[in-house]
């Protein structure tokens, strides 16, 4: 019987590729079922979020990389929080950020 190798390919889109995906979508997910009463409009929250994904999601990839190659549920565990973190993080950070940036116009 032979084993079949998993391609390094598609390793690598699993520990680089899905992360940052699943931080996104917890953003798209949080905008489309559900919006906050002053919700920024869903491009400014895309786009705020590359900076704070980056900041987010990186950590996580440390994990992310050891639980690929031996325990598969605590990859999709850390990919379900890495969602949340999307759906939660992402709005308030930018909520904050433009009010930041609103005081700093004012004064």
């Amino acid at each position: 019987m032979t084993v079949v190798e998993p391609s390094f390919l598609m390793q690598n889109i699993f520990v680089w590729f899905v992360p940052y995906f699943a931080y996104f979508l917890g953003i798209f997910i949080r905008k489309t079922v559900l919006p906050g009463a002053n919700s920024p409009i869903l491009t400014h929250q895309l786009l705020l979020g590359i900076p704070i994904g980056l900041v987010i999601v990186s950590p996580f990839l440390m994990f992310l990389r050891s639980a690929m190659s031996s325990d598969v549920p605590v990859y999709l565990f850390n990919i379900g929080i890495i969602i949340e973190h999307g759906m939660v993080v992402q709005e308030t950070a930018t909520i904050h950020l433009k009010k930041l940036t609103q005081r700093r116009s004012i004064a």
